[in-house]
């Protein structure tokens, strides 16, 4: 592994070109002000960026109207749909679906089981999402309103404290702090397998173009 930034982000949101992060920094008269810069995974270089292109890259083309009615659009994460349509989860369960031109389609405070749930990757016309507590993976319709699947949970250890959740293609990478593995789901056979070890606590994994990256307690590391 190669760690490319020596510190936690914020927040950190794929990128075509790598991915866009928000850090804290002191500024002059020592206050703590936020900043956000585009990691290049070409060159391994950071440069600064404006808040709109990080907006755009989370939310969308409409990012303003999105980011609007959102209010707090750092701590939410995001998914995109086939359409362009995009979803916005809390961690509390606050889910928000907006149309790629910003109009909000739906609303709802997801929950399963009575446990909060966290982390989407959209499908076709389903979510995937997380249930930490529950130590599923659970995938949602909100055109039917209603749990379509579930994998692990109860008595299953497939999955422990997992955090954050990413789809490229046919399978998903489930993050889990309590073993800090990344774990693999084949969505052909919803059969998982473990991916990779860590040593450290894990919190995130993107795959971006051939690239891999893991966010892990002492920085972010490519992989």
């Amino acid at each position: 592994m190669r760690q490319v930034l020596n510190f936690r982000p914020l927040d950190i949101v794929p990128h075509k070109k790598g991915f866009i992060y928000l850090k804290t920094e002191t500024d002059r008269m020592g206050n703590a002000i936020a900043t956000l810069h585009l990691f290049d995974q070409d060159i391994l270089v950071s440069k600064a960026v404006k808040k709109s292109a990080y907006l755009m890259t989370k939310f969308g083309e409409a990012y303003e109207i999105i980011a609007s009615k959102v209010g707090d659009y750092i701590s939410c994460e995001t998914s995109f749909f086939n359409n362009r349509d995009v979803a916005v989860l809390f961690d509390t369960g606050v889910l928000n679906v907006f149309s790629a031109d910003g109009v909000s389609i739906y609303q709802t405070d997801l929950s399963y089981q009575g446990s909060p749930v966290c982390s989407p990757a959209a499908d076709d016309k389903h979510i995937w999402c997380l249930v930490p507590e529950k130590n599923a993976v659970i995938l949602y319709s909100p055109r039917e309103k209603s749990v379509l699947l579930r994998i692990g949970g109860g008595k299953s250890k497939a999955f422990d404290q997992p955090i954050h959740l990413t789809k490229t293609q046919d399978k998903l990478f489930v993050c889990n702090r309590g073993n800090r593995k990344i774990r693999e789901i084949s969505l052909s056979d919803y059969s998982v397998k473990d991916y990779r070890e860590f040593d450290e606590p894990l919190y995130k994994y993107l795959r971006i173009e051939q690239k891999e990256y893991a966010v892990l307690d002492s920085g972010v590391y490519l992989i």
